[in-house]
Order: structure tokens, then C-alpha cells, then sequence
């Protein structure tokens, strides 16, 4: 008797056993599976259907039975059928009908198992048992996809080998000298068509300076040719150019709208006239070179700077003149002697030589002394040489050492009256 459950029934999993005394196959009930995967053991009714024979029938008639269904569930159980569809034939079998009949699946009630099994199709099948295809990927494929998720090689991929491909057959087709020309020259004839547009033609010049020689210097130093194309214009050049000239200290270029080329001009101021081999020439604080002259009297208003070298040190001879402001009217010009040294030359040619370092400390010295009681510089002299700072000498004229002589003691020689 089997057991019962709570509600009075077999237990989960019971199935009907065979008759008494009648061997049963092992039921294994596995403890790691789910429950739908359990595999139901062949069982003796289910034999005993398949043969034909009641589930009530006595011993010894299913004894008698079991050799008739040998011979027909060994292939079954041997090609890997499972025990539902063993228990459904046999099902199908019992189920009434005369015997021979055709049931709708195409099978012929009364068949062998086997028999039934080849019209169902399905005895190729259960021939070769089936394998589980491995859901893991290939060692090649995960590679490949390992390769594929790196960006380095990814970008190369989609960005290098087109870029890679491209430049190949650009190069490839440009390898041919006929064909290169060809390219060239379409490209030239192009990019000409566009630089000779209207709206890029610059058909007016103009030149803003302080003076009209500056400006027409400006015009005759560019030689520009117009109308031209602002493309064909070089403005980096065409503002050297223009600053080479003496008179210019700085200039800007700028293409303006309506075709016109404004030229902004900054002139040197001159601050000093410089004599040299050469002749007269204007520079300004700088030491620059302004414009000649061809007479003094061009521009009086500047002071005087002669000797070679004078340019150079211009910023010395600034602080020179800014001390020698006492002077006023009495200073005629200032001399540099050996490109080393200055002189301030007096009117009458008269000289203050000054050292080569500490030239303004010296000049304020001969200042100091040339004011009242001594009058120094109102004296019969022709220098006073203060290129030894420590000693300082006064140099007489003819006419003053004479009469130096004449007023000495005849008998002693010393003293002046």
C-alpha cells in the first residue's frame, strides 16, 4: 500500500506499481536537479501495456507476457528513448481500435515499437544521441572581441585605415607626372579666379603722414602697381619697406573696405644736428638718422653734436646739454673726440674738456667756478681741461700768457700784479 499524502492521495512522484511478485526497475530520484528534469523510471505496467496485456492480469500471465515485449522495448531503451514516450506508445497502442487500424500520426495501430517510432520519424533521431552545443565563445572570438574593445586599436581601425587607404590612392594617382600637372594646373587656375575677384581688388592708395615729402617718399618707396589683388600683396614687406626710410620711425598697413590700402605713418622727431665727413644730417633721441640738410641754418633751433661716433652716444650727450643749460647762447656745440670722450666747444672756439667717465660731475665743477667773484669762463682762456677730475688745468690765450709775462716780477720771477 503506498503512502498518502495529506489529502488522502499517493504521494508526489507515485505512479502505480506492478502486481505482486512482479520485478520492478530502480527508480533514482536525482538531489541536484530540478524537479522537470527528473527522469521517470521504466516501470512493469508500463511494460505490461506495451505488450498488450492488463494491468490486473495474473502473475503468471505477465511472466508469460514479458518474452513477446522484450524483443520490442530492448531497441527502445537501447537507442536512448525515454520512458514517456515508451508509456505514450504503449498508451496508443491499448487505447482501442481494431488491431491494423491507421491512427491520424501515420502509424498503424498494432506496430511494433520500433515500427511506430519510423513513422513517426523520429528513430534517426533517438539513433544518435544529441550533444549540447558549448554557449562559450572560441579562444580566435575572444580574442578578436578583447582586440576589438581596445580604443586604440578600434580608432585605428575606423579612422587610420580609410585615412591610410585614401592617402594611397591619392598618392598612387598623383604618381603619374601627366596627370599631376593636370591637378596643378586646375587647382592654379582656380585659386587665380578667386584672388582676382572684385571684392579682393584694391584699386586706391592711401598714405597719412605729418609732412607731404614723408607721404610722397612713402608712394615713390612702395612702387606699387594698381589696381591688385590684396592676395598678390605682401603687407609685411610693404611695411619694412616703408620703415627703411630715414624719416620713418613706425608704419601700419591695412586693406580697408572699397579697394583702398591705408598706409599710417609715425615720423622721427629730430632732436640733434649731426656734423660729420659726410655733411649735415637730423637724428633724434635715438641716434637715428632723420634727414640731411645742406646748411646749418636749416635748423638752428637744434643743437650742435660733430665728431664721429656722436650718434652712439647720444643718450650721454642729452645729459651733457641738460647740465650745460647755464651756458645759454655761449655754447656752440658739443664735439666727440676719439668716440670716447665729449667737448663742449664755446663760442670764440673755446673748449671744456671733459673725461671719459664723469662727464657731468666735471662740467658742474668748471659751473661752480665760473660763477661770481671768478668769472672763470669770461677770462682770456682756450680750455679748461678737466680730463683729469684731480688736477684740473686752464690753457691761456697768446695774448693772455704775454701779458702773464709782462706783469712777472723781474726780480723774484713769481707773482702777478
Amino acid at each position: 500500500m503506498p503512502p498518502l499524502d495529506a489529502h488522502g492521495g499517493g504521494g508526489a512522484g507515485y505512479r502505480p506499481g506492478p502486481a505482486a511478485g512482479t520485478p520492478r526497475a530502480a527508480q533514482t530520484y536525482p538531489r541536484r536537479y530540478p524537479p522537470h528534469t527528473w527522469t521517470v523510471p521504466v516501470m512493469a505496467d508500463a511494460t505490461e501495456r506495451v505488450s498488450g496485456a492488463a494491468p490486473s492480469a495474473a502473475p503468471s500471465a505477465a511472466s508469460s507476457a514479458a518474452p513477446s515485449v522484450a524483443p520490442a522495448t530492448a531497441p527502445v531503451m537501447a537507442a536512448g528513448m525515454s520512458p514517456q514516450i515508451v508509456a505514450g506508445v504503449a498508451r496508443a497502442e491499448g487505447g482501442g481500435g481494431p488491431a491494423g487500424s491507421v491512427d491520424p500520426r501515420g502509424w498503424r495501430l498494432g506496430d511494433t515499437i520500433p515500427a511506430a517510432l519510423a513513422g513517426l520519424g523520429v528513430a534517426a533521431r533517438l539513433a544518435t544521441p544529441r550533444r549540447r552545443a558549448d554557449p562559450s565563445p572560441s579562444r580566435l572570438a575572444y580574442r578578436l572581441n578583447r582586440l576589438w574593445l581596445t580604443p586604440l586599436f578600434r580608432r585605428a581601425l575606423t579612422m587610420g585605415l580609410p585615412s591610410l587607404i585614401l592617402a594611397g590612392s591619392i598618392a598612387l594617382y598623383l604618381s603619374d607626372d601627366a596627370r599631376r600637372a593636370t591637378v596643378t594646373g586646375l587647382f592654379g587656375e582656380l585659386r587665380l579666379a578667386f584672388e582676382n575677384r572684385p571684392e579682393f581688388r584694391i584699386e586706391t592708395l592711401a598714405v597719412h603722414a605729418e609732412t607731404p615729402e614723408v607721404a610722397r617718399a612713402v608712394e615713390e618707396r612702395l612702387g606699387v602697381a594698381l589696381p591688385a589683388s590684396s592676395f598678390h600683396l605682401d603687407l609685411d614687406a610693404l611695411r619694412q619697406r616703408v620703415e627703411a626710410l630715414d624719416a620713418v620711425q613706425s608704419a601700419s598697413l591695412r586693406v580697408r573696405a572699397g579697394g583702398a590700402l591705408d598706409i599710417s605713418v609715425i615720423e622721427r622727431e629730430p632732436a640733434f644736428v649731426w656734423r660729420s665727413h659726410a655733411g649735415l644730417a637730423l637724428i633724434d633721441n635715438d641716434g637715428h638718422r632723420v634727414a640731411l640738410i645742406s646748411h646749418r641754418s636749416a635748423r638752428p633751433d637744434l643743437p650742435l653734436l660733430a665728431g664721429d661716433g656722436a650718434p652712439e652716444a647720444v643718450a650721454e650727450a642729452r645729459r651733457i646739454l641738460a647740465a650745460a643749460e647755464p651756458l645759454g647762447d655761449r655754447l656752440h656745440a658739443l664735439l666727440r673726440v676719439g668716440e670716447r670722450r665729449w667737448d663742449l666747444v664755446l663760442v670764440g672756439d673755446r673748449r671744456i674738456m671733459l673725461p671719459p667717465r664723469g662727464a657731468v660731475t666735471a662740467l658742474e665743477r668748471v659751473l661752480a667756478l665760473d660763477n661770481a667773484p671768478m668769472d672763470l669762463l669770461a677770462r682770456d682762456l682756450v680750455a679748461v681741461d678737466m680730463r683729469n677730475p684731480d688736477r684740473p688745468t686752464m690753457r691761456l690765450s697768446e695774448a693772455a700768457l704775454a701779458e702773464l709775462h709782462r706783469n712777472r716780477s723781474p726780480e723774484t720771477g713769481d707773482g702777478i700784479r
